[in-house]
């Protein structure tokens, strides 16, 4: 019974590091599972100036955590973006994995539209029908309307901004 409990404070002990302490994160207590929140502060603790094999493991790491959230898969493309300058296939497979949890996510709709405009020419044509939809729908909404219509206005792309352009010309 001694030897249990031992056991069990050592593993309480790691859950406790692993979800409080470590900033790393090891996942050494909670394999197979990833703690989301963990994996979370792990990529929203990475600087501008990070690896890209660390974005790209705090990524995957973000992915694994929470493959529902359309969050997890966009980091996943924009690790693939900044690891390279261009979005690759692997990159633009990510980006419509994300739509494919989500055609339109609340909290990063204007984020997501930007990154896909930039982005435009490798994107397929699917693809690119579910950014301009999401587009609209923002630019229907009076509360991300604005925020949208910024973006789309700053977008440097060209044929990103071409598309930008008749998003706004047809918006209300």
């Amino acid at each position: 019974m001694a030897v249990v409990s031992a056991a069990l404070a050592v593993y309480a002990s790691g859950l406790l590091y692993e979800g409080f302490v470590a900033s790393g994160y090891a996942g050494d207590a909670t394999y197979p599972f990833v703690d989301k929140a963990a994996a979370e502060r792990a990529w929203n603790g990475l600087g501008v100036d990070a690896p890209a094999a660390a974005r790209r493991k705090a990524a995957l790491r973000l992915v694994r955590a929470d493959p529902a959230s359309p969050r997890s898969w966009t980091a996943l493309a924009y690790a693939d973006r900044t690891a390279r300058h261009a979005l690759t296939p692997a990159g633009v497979a990510a980006l419509e994995q994300s739509y494919q949890v989500s055609f339109f996510d609340l909290r990063d709709a204007t984020w997501r539209v930007d990154f896909a405009l930039e982005n435009w020419p490798a994107l397929t044509p699917p693809l690119r029908q579910q950014v301009l939809t999401e587009a609209q729908v923002a630019l229907a909404d009076p509360r991300l309307a604005p925020a949208m219509k910024a973006r789309l206005r700053s977008i440097r792309d060209p044929a990103g901004h071409l598309a930008a352009a008749l998003l706004l010309a047809g918006a209300r």
